[in-house]
């Protein structure tokens, strides 16, 4: 069985949403769960119909030894990122599940997965980019030097004694020490990705270019439609959109860091309002400024917890 799942806080839950109904609709032989990086009581949970719609599986379930490090001392996005693997190693000790697909809550599916992803390898990862921009936006290679060639926001793994060493590998590496800190070399769990290949057996570098397009490999990919279809470069069918960095509030723009304008790529005008009207139906308006039930407390504490493990990491 092949379990699907993302990471969100509360008020991510329209993210979620969204995208497990947008997989669903290609992938029905899917199990589906959204991870929950805070906490809801059962009655929260039971009389919200946008929570009920999928399986919920809480941090404070996993009965991790980490528990009380994360939920004192990161924020939201840390304690996000630093869980992906917390609950991939759960799921991977179940006995009924084979393998596990994990995406970023902010991406939105449009087409099937290729075969290569579902059926190849143990271990799945996805590059920003395969091809090199124009010199003129040679800014996209410094960001991906900085922030690591592999996109954290898209894996797969399937059982195997090479994904439990990797799993643990990341984890010891990653959950304490989820800090983003360009000068320092630090970017959450993403830039450990970079010695995947080198570490591990039985990875597959995902290169179809349908699969996790964002901001950051729009040089080499363009969106086009046909017959109510979506394709990049004309040829190879469109799996999933990532909006990283997309603001609802301004839907018509890309991204805040993309280095494309609305302007230029109208190419995506189509996928950008489907998002947006995706997001509306499943009531982001309601949920996205509800705070996290750990994160919210104790943030002179995070800060200083902060500065005293980048002194300890650094000194020199």
């Amino acid at each position: 069985m092949t379990l699907f799942f993302t990471v969100v806080t509360t008020n991510y839950l329209p993210y979620a949403v969204s995208l497990l109904d947008s997989a669903k609709l290609y992938h029905p032989e899917f199990e589906y769960c959204i991870c929950l990086a805070d906490y809801l009581s059962n009655d929260e949970i039971a009389t919200n119909d946008l929570i009920k719609k999928y399986p919920i599986l809480q941090l404070h379930e996993l009965g991790i030894e980490e528990f009380d490090f994360i939920t004192q001392n990161y924020n939201a996005m840390q304690l996000a990122n630093c869980s992906k693997v917390l609950f991939a190693g759960h799921f991977l000790d179940q006995k009924h599940i084979d393998q596990i697909i994990f995406c970023d809550s902010d991406t939105y599916f449009f087409g099937k997965l290729p075969d290569t992803t579902v059926n190849s390898s143990a271990i799945v990862m996805c590059p920003h980019f395969t091809h090199p921009p124009d010199v003129e936006m040679k800014r996209q290679e410094l960001e991906v030097l900085n922030a690591g060639l592999y996109n954290g926001g898209f894996f797969k793994l399937s059982k195997s004694p090479e994904t439990d060493s990797y799993v643990t590998w990341l984890r010891q590496r990653s959950v304490k020490e989820c800090i983003y800190d360009f000068k320092k070399g630090f970017y959450g769990e993403q830039l450990w990705l970079n010695l995947v290949p080198l570490y591990f057996k039985n990875v597959f570098i995902e290169t179809n270019a349908g699969i996790n397009v964002a901001y950051w490999n729009l040089h080499e990919r363009r969106i086009s439609e046909i017959n109510g279809e979506f394709f990049v470069n004309e040829s190879t069918p469109l799996c999933f959109f990532h909006y990283s960095g997309w603001d609802y509030n301004n839907p018509i723009e890309i991204s805040k860091w993309s280095l494309f304008t609305a302007e230029v790529r109208p190419d995506l005008k189509r996928i950008l309002d489907r998002y947006h009207t995706a997001l509306k139906q499943n009531e982001y308006e309601r949920y996205i400024k509800m705070e996290n039930y750990y994160t919210s407390k104790n943030k002179t504490q995070k800060k200083s917890f902060l500065k005293n493990l980048k002194s300890k990491l650094f000194k020199a």
